[in-house]
């Protein structure tokens, strides 16, 4: 069993694996998971005596320092974590017994069609080197031999598990959630955009640049990531679903290309995975690549402080502090919309937007989050 055609292959086994870990984790995120707040608000209770209690008053931090002190979120936060954990040594096994063949099938690759990623990166970003992504042993940029893509097979089957299999939009294991709904979001509203060249920010794999791509099949594309295993993979990857994309190792804060050289920026998922400082200048960055009527997009995970209690906003920031998503809070506590304004974009949008479906293609903006269904924030505008 593949993925994809350049994937590595699974055996039944390791498919077994796989799902059992995919199970566990929908078990403890939805139906443990919720548990969690019904204890803290047995404590609360306890704590304000014949008072109601005062969780309201909480900041989430305190709610952090409390809750790290209750046995079953302490227990609950060790099996998530077991699980992250033990879906990377079962991914690893998969790769590890494929990577030859992997490495022979990029040498082949790049015999065939010589490209350079790119490797001449000014230094690399604390938020990538201090911690393990996700808790990817090794993260988005540890190279263990040259023209190593270890990390972005890693990547690939590890995404496609942690992601519970939920929307996959192509009906297969692509992982493609992101890229589909950004581009339900342009042809919904930007439906006279027909861009020529197209820049995909912090693209890892190229999960989300391959539709992308596919939309706009006569654009020229690009794709930049910082991690040079996950653009060398991202290639093979792209050349087996037959997508024509070039794929460079860059820095999306500061990147190379000219002044006004495409048409459209998009990022899908990357700010959370930065900083607010980052954020910042990636906004301006998108900005200064886009020519005249030009769109940018930027899409994130959905999770928005405003739209959430204070409960809500501790345990919607567990990802940063207990798996190593290092800008979840500067993201969610970030007003993105003004941001994109005082960046310089007109006609800014924002909000929530459904995953497209095979039966319901919506695509309109929601205010507010989405109850029952997979959605994903957006913020987009156009340079004047």
């Amino acid at each position: 069993m593949k993925f994809h055609p350049e994937s590595p292959a699974l055996i039944p086994d390791d498919v077994s694996r796989l799902k059992f870990i995919a199970d566990l984790k929908r078990h403890l995120y939805f139906e443990l998971g919720p548990r969690n707040r019904d204890d803290y608000q047995r404590h609360a209770a306890e704590a304000a005596g014949p008072q109601p209690p005062a969780a309201a008053a909480a900041t989430r931090e305190e709610i952090r320092r409390v809750m790290e002190g209750r046995p079953f979120f302490q227990l609950w936060s060790s099996l998530v974590r077991a699980a992250q954990d033990r879906m990377w040594e079962y991914v690893a096994r998969v790769v590890d017994r494929d990577i030859a063949r992997l490495n022979s099938r990029y040498r082949e690759l790049q015999l065939a069609a010589p490209d350079d990623p790119g490797t001449d990166v000014d230094g690399l970003p604390d938020y990538v080197t201090r911690a393990d992504v996700h808790r990817m042993p090794g993260g988005y940029h540890v190279e263990r031999e040259a023209d190593d893509l270890r990390a972005g097979a890693l990547y690939d089957l590890g995404g496609a598990v942690y992601q519970l299999g939920l929307g996959n939009v192509s009906g297969a294991m692509l992982n493609d959630t992101r890229g589909q709904t950004l581009v339900a979001h342009l042809r919904h509203y930007y439906p006279w955009l027909k861009p020529g060249r197209i820049l995909d920010m912090g693209c890892s794999v190229g999960h989300n640049t391959v539709p992308i791509h596919r939309a706009f099949p006569d654009a020229q594309c690009h794709a930049i990531d910082i991690g040079a295993p996950m653009v060398r993979y991202a290639r093979l990857r792209a050349a087996g679903l037959g997508a024509d994309i070039s794929f460079n190792r860059q820095n999306a804060e500061c990147t190379t290309f000219e002044d006004r050289s495409f048409d459209l920026v998009v990022s899908q998922i990357l700010l959370h995975e930065t900083s607010p400082q980052a954020t910042r200048r990636i906004f301006a960055e998108s900005l200064r690549l886009l020519r005249q009527g030009g769109v940018a997009v930027h899409l994130e995970v959905p999770v928005r402080y405003e739209h959430c209690d204070v409960y809500e906003q501790f345990f919607r920031s567990w990802e940063q502090y207990y798996n190593n998503e290092p800008n979840i809070e500067g993201v969610a506590s970030t007003d993105l919309h003004a941001l994109a304004q005082q960046t310089g974009f007109s006609d800014v949008l924002s909000g929530y937007q459904c995953i497209p479906l095979p039966t319901d293609r919506t695509a309109e903006l929601a205010p507010e989050p989405i109850k029952g269904r997979g959605s994903w924030y957006i913020v987009s505008g156009r340079r004047t």
